[in-house]
């Protein structure tokens, strides 16, 4: 059987007198890039980026570096672990009737899917205990992770590790070399899945990298000079933080997941192998984590807006009584005005006629006094006539004893006059 793409090479290399496979180093090349383009990315986080994150606003500082390596170191167990786990999984009914074998390191191999999932959640953890900002680190961490798993699937092909189901296709792949090569039948024409899935893992990176960085993309034009330049980051609030990282972990499931349908496991289910329904549930599990703050935004937000709705139906309601008391209020001041502005009519008339009948009691007291001071007037004119009347009666009765003495003096000069004419005529006689 003829392969339509032969790859002639041998699968190991002698360096310094040591055998090493080409997969091996292309590997170690990838880990180094991998913590390298991290180490980049974390001395260029926070304080040249605007942060989108829930957890922080505006100008942060820089991720410590040193912490990449332990954080790095810290995934180590969980893909350990996770990678054994998937690969039983897998092959889970020799696992059953051998289950020394599990913990056996040269019995089997490891799995890719949980491998990333728990080695994500131990690099988590050990960020957590150095006080480092997980999701920042996440967010670092998400394009270099799915740059090194789509480097490394391309990487095993250089092992011959990661063929498919068998096919004449014309860009179905065969080892034709003698060596140690990691699948079954090397020589016969097989779906390359590692190198599909490399191509779909960097299309991914291409994806995320790519539209955030034409977007902020901008042409200055200075005088006569056309100037192409980019704007201040600024990042979409999904492609930030641990979103960034669910992301690239969701869109390398994806791939992943539509690649595995090319390998030769067994389908336990319907048409999906093992494999598939554990890179399902990571799908399933990621849109939930994704899923999970939207549905508690909506909730929050729904719970504001009827807090909101409640607290304006209070304020209406506040507003109404407020108005009711200060209409009641108004009416009760009208009221007491009322009722002060009849007192106080009711007092200008009583004064009013206190006043009118001070003025009749004076007018009465006057006229009296008048009448009084008249009568006193007439009594003291008649007792001024009575004794002007005794006066003149005195006067006329002293005229009338004037006269009555001069009568006498006058008849007593007569008859001495008489006397003495007699005396006289005596005496000539």
């Amino acid at each position: 059987m003829l392969a339509t793409v032969k790859l002639d090479f041998d699968p190991s290399t002698s360096i310094f007198g040591l055998s090493m496979r080409w997969e091996t180093l292309a590997l170690a090349g990838v880990a180094f890039l991998v913590l390298l383009l991290a180490a980049i990315g974390a001395g260029r986080s926070g304080a040249g980026a605007a942060a989108a994150d829930d957890d922080a606003r505006g100008l942060l500082p820089r991720l410590r570096r040193d912490d990449l390596i332990l954080v790095a170191f810290g995934a180590v167990p969980g893909a350990v672990v996770g990678g054994r786990l998937d690969y039983v999984l897998t092959h889970l009914d020799y696992y059953q009737a051998n289950q020394s074998a599990i913990t056996d390191p040269s019995q089997g191999g490891f799995g890719l899917t949980l491998a990333v999932v728990l080695g994500t959640i131990t690099a988590a953890a050990v960020a957590r205990l150095l006080a480092a900002p997980v999701g920042r680190w996440l967010g670092v961490a998400a394009v270099p992770v799915l740059l090194g798993l789509g480097l490394g699937k391309l990487a095993m092909a250089l092992g011959g590790e990661g063929q498919g189901y068998y096919s004449t296709a014309s860009w179905s792949t065969s080892y034709v070399h003698a060596g140690d090569w990691g699948s079954i039948n090397p020589t016969f024409p097989a779906t390359p899945s590692q190198l599909l899935e490399g191509g779909l893992l960097l299309g991914a990176v291409v994806l995320m990298v790519a539209p955030l960085f034409l977007l902020r993309f901008r042409v200055r034009r200075w005088k006569a000079i056309i100037r192409p330049g980019f704007a201040s980051r600024h990042d979409w609030h999904y492609m930030t933080g641990w979103r960034r990282y669910l992301v690239a972990l969701g869109l390398w499931a994806i791939a992943h997941f539509a690649v595995a349908s090319t390998w030769r496991d067994a389908k336990v289910w319907q048409t999906l192998n093992v494999e598939q329904i554990i890179v399902l549930a990571v799908v399933v599990a990621t849109l939930v984590v994704l899923a999970i703050p939207i549905v508690f935004r909506g909730i929050h937000r729904g719970l504001v807006a009827i807090a909101r709705r409640i607290a304006a139906a209070r304020v209406t309601r506040s507003a109404g009584a407020a108005a009711a008391a200060e209409a009641a209020e108004t009416a009760r001041v009208a009221a007491e005005a009322e009722v002060a502005r009849k007192a106080e009519e009711a007092e200008a008339v009583r004064v009013a006629a206190e006043v009118d009948a001070g003025a009749a009691r004076k007018a009465e007291e006057e006229e009296a006094a008048r009448q009084a001071a008249d009568w006193e007037a007439a009594r003291e004119a008649a007792r001024e006539a009575a004794r002007g009347a005794a006066r003149k009666a005195a006067a006329r009765q002293a005229q009338q004893e004037e006269a009555a003495r001069v009568a006498a003096e006058a008849e007593a000069a007569r008859v001495t006059a008489e006397a003495a004419a007699v005396t006289e005529a005596e005496a000539k006689t």
